[in-house]
């Protein structure tokens, strides 16, 4: 089932439609406070929304990491999900190593553990559409290959909408992007446009 949005405004934003018909890895970029947390909590059904209407089948997203109970193991999270869920989870969280934080409280996690930990659960939620909100932004270079490697994959039979503070990694992979601004959310067809519009800046 395709990800429909008509005529939808967000407070600083003007109205736009946008259609996701296929399976794929969409990246959605915009400067920051311009509304894109906002965008995915509106499509996720997690706030209302009173201008315009999203058709979409079952969206997974992860607002924050910091969401979880701190008294709990990731044992204990997948111990909730169904079994064919649980059962990629485990899949992943053997391909990734993570083994030996597995039953551990989530309280002693760093944040590369907590971010992996939150990565595996969206990997194994059993949606048709997947929203993924900056969170490979405390992960190590090793990792976050094998993370993108899975997330290819996954959007071959998925719609996953990314946004990330890297835009390099929005550009390199992700097939289409798109430029949240007061105008809307925009197809980018000029990348480093996008970039200067929005007051990215590379460091390195």
């Amino acid at each position: 089932m395709p990800l429909i949005i008509k005529n939808l405004k967000l407070p600083d934003t003007a109205s736009f439609d946008l259609e996701f018909n296929e399976n794929g890895l969409y990246g959605i970029i915009g400067r920051n406070g311009i509304g894109k947390s906002t965008l995915f909590s509106v499509i996720s059904g997690e706030i209302a929304h009173s201008i315009g209407t999203i058709t979409s089948c079952r969206v997974a997203y992860l607002p924050d990491v910091e969401s979880f109970d701190e008294n709990l193991s990731a044992k204990d999270y997948f111990s909730i999900l169904s079994d064919d869920e649980k059962s990629e989870a485990l899949r992943l969280t053997t391909f990734f190593s993570t083994n030996s934080f597995y039953q551990k409280k989530i309280e002693n996690y760093s944040l590369g553990m907590k971010e992996l930990f939150a990565t595996i659960l969206c990997f194994s939620m059993q949606c048709e559409v997947l929203i993924i909100d900056e969170l490979f932004s405390g992960l190590d270079v090793a990792i976050k290959v094998k993370v993108y490697q899975v997330l290819k994959e996954f959007s071959k039979t998925h719609i996953v909408l990314l946004t990330s503070h890297d835009l390099r990694e929005i550009e390199h992979f992700c097939q289409t992007s798109f430029l949240l601004s007061e105008k809307g959310l925009t197809l980018v067809t000029d990348f480093q446009a996008a970039k200067k519009e929005i007051g990215y800046m590379e460091l390195f």
